[in-house]
């Protein structure tokens, strides 16, 4: 989904939680390539002089199935996100890919549901719009708009660049605004 529009006709209320924003992501490893070997990453994102810490890795074996992307994750506030990376550059870790998109936080109000968050984000390869929260809420949510399992995307940011480049026949370049 490339708007939020689609929400708003089948009757779901948005109320803005976070007007839209610059944030700039920094995604860091090891120079082994450790957390990538285990399908994790570790990201600092800076939305001004605040930002987060961010550990996210693959649901553990045995998660109940689900037809959305599913994710441990695991994220703190920070006040300084360039002093972050400096500190995990000081720990061994490395910055080997950067993105770059303005965002804005809606919660959206499904009948009955509660914990829906859509997060309507503007990138350099497009728009994109992601739901998060409790299973139900984005299955109703889903089901309310018609879209169907080929309609979604689950891949990362950093898969959908790797595409963008090798479609351009181009090496994996960091997804910043020109």
């Amino acid at each position: 989904m490339e708007s939020i529009a689609p929400l708003v006709e089948a009757g779901v209320t948005l109320q803005v939680e976070s007007a839209r924003h610059f944030e700039e992501n920094w995604l860091l490893d090891t120079h082994d390539l450790s957390l990538g070997a285990r399908e994790a990453i570790l990201r600092v994102r800076g939305a001004g002089k605040r930002g987060a810490i961010t550990y996210k890795e693959k649901a553990p074996a045995g998660a109940p199935a689900s037809q959305f992307k599913q994710r441990i994750e695991i994220e703190t506030a920070i006040d300084d996100p360039a002093a972050a990376v400096m500190i995990f550059e000081r720990l061994g870790f490395h910055g080997w890919f950067r993105y770059q998109k303005y965002r804005t936080v809606y919660r959206a109000g499904l009948p009955g549901r509660a914990g829906l968050h859509v997060m309507f984000d503007e990138t350099p390869i497009g728009n994109f719009v992601e739901l998060e929260g409790e299973e139900e809420a984005i299955a109703e949510a889903v089901k309310l708009i018609g879209a169907t399992p080929g309609d979604y995307i689950l891949d990362s940011y950093l898969a959908l660049q790797a595409r963008h480049c090798e479609r351009l026949g181009k090496p994996l370049e960091d997804m910043i605004f020109p």
